[in-house]
């Protein structure tokens, strides 16, 4: 009898402690996922601000983008040459 009065306090303490511990982590979850939720706003948000802009397309904004797109432009020509002269190698196959 004294065996099955330990196992189910046992039982019950582990429960118990169950539930604290998913109380206490139920706060962090959820902000989790409202960051996730948030951040999917503040892309949509970007995207109408960067269409927002082209649409009134100054010099200063030309120049602007400009000067991005030329330094996105030399980061990345080495690795675009290099796709190009694969992909003319596996067409020549």
């Amino acid at each position: 009898m004294d065996f099955y009065k330990k196992l189910s306090f046992s039982i019950l303490a582990f429960l118990f402690c169950f539930a604290v511990i998913i109380k206490l982590v139920e706060p962090v979850i959820e902000r989790q996922v409202s960051k996730i939720f948030a951040d999917k706003k503040l892309s949509k948000k970007i995207m109408r601000e960067i269409i927002n802009s082209t649409e009134e397309f100054t010099p200063e904004k030309r120049e602007l983008y400009k000067m991005i797109i030329k330094k996105t432009y030399l980061k990345w020509a080495p690795l675009i040459e290099e796709v190009k002269e694969e992909v003319n190698q596996e067409s020549l196959k």
